[in-house]
């Protein structure tokens, strides 16, 4: 099976075959990678699968801004993610101590995943011109966490949703 640092120089995309149903598939090159479904009335939780491992993403509560990662059928969370204030960046904690930064860059259309330093692993650029959700994953660097971590790049999207619906009900 292909790790997600393999993909470099290809191009990756998040696809909502139906607009009308919150799943969205990540695909390359026309092959199905992973999916994403947002379940729920209020969406507090979304169901990833990829590369045959599945996952929960989901708020511990409606009233905090942190989204927590925990593997499916457990109730422990391995990584959690919590914005910078009121700003639409944060901080991603992982076991064993490491972290990631999620930057949204929401006027210019796209969201990096970068480690301490700001050096960007992956950009995720969102299609603003689309009837359902689209979005191109180019990975630009390699990097173990990403591999060890796949689903960092499906919390990166939801994070851009999340942001996009924002910006839409205002």
């Amino acid at each position: 099976m292909k790790t997600i640092s393999d993909y470099i120089g290809e191009t990756l995309r998040f696809f909502q075959p139906s607009v009308f149903k919150r799943f969205h598939e990540l695909k390359a090159n026309d092959v199905l990678i992973g999916s994403i479904q947002q379940k729920g009335f209020f969406g507090m939780l979304w169901s990833v699968t990829l590369q045959n491992k599945n996952w929960e993403i989901y708020k511990p509560s409606c009233w905090r801004t942190i989204l927590e990662v925990r593997e499916a059928g457990y109730e422990m969370p391995i990584a959690s993610f919590k914005r910078d204030g009121l700003r639409s960046k944060g901080t991603l904690s992982l076991p064993k101590g490491e972290s990631l930064k999620i930057v949204p860059h929401l006027f210019k259309g796209f969201c990096e995943i970068t480690n301490e330093q700001g050096d960007s692993y992956m950009r995720i650029k969102l299609n603003k011109i689309s009837w359902g959700d689209k979005a191109e994953i180019t990975i630009e660097k390699r990097a173990e966490v990403i591999d060890k971590y796949p689903w960092i790049i499906m919390l990166a999207y939801i994070i851009i949703l999340e942001q996009k619906q924002r910006a839409h009900s205002s």
